[in-house]
């Protein structure tokens, strides 16, 4: 059985830290469960899942954004700097793949660095 994004308590790193309800978490997660997944089902290896890094981005509206990192969410930039890396985020990384299939199972790979 596999589980991913809101619905899964998975171990992101071995401080005891566990993926919580964003999308940073859940892209991951949903590359691993479905590589996984199919593994199984070809007598292959699993990919385990890893993702020690953490950031929180919260946009404030017109006044901007927050930009933290780390599970202790050290401030890292704010105000328009801030909103510049939420736009990028909502716009660039978390989006989509295009309607091609090479590109879709590409987007797909569990082993994509998490930068």
């Amino acid at each position: 059985m596999y589980a991913t994004g809101d619905t899964a308590w998975a171990a992101v790193d071995e401080l005891g830290n566990h993926a919580l309800m964003t999308c940073q978490h859940a892209i991951p997660m949903g590359r691993h469960s479905g590589n996984n997944a199919a593994a199984d089902l070809l007598g292959l290896q699993p990919v385990v899942y890893r993702q020690p890094k953490y950031v929180t981005c919260l946009d404030l509206g017109e006044w901007g954004a927050t930009f933290s990192e780390g599970w202790e969410r050290e401030l890292k930039l704010h105000g328009q700097e801030g909103k510049h890396i939420k736009r990028q985020i909502n716009s660039v990384w978390i989006y989509p793949p295009a309607a091609d299939r090479a590109l879709a199972l590409a987007a797909a790979d569990p082993l994509i660095a998490i930068v």
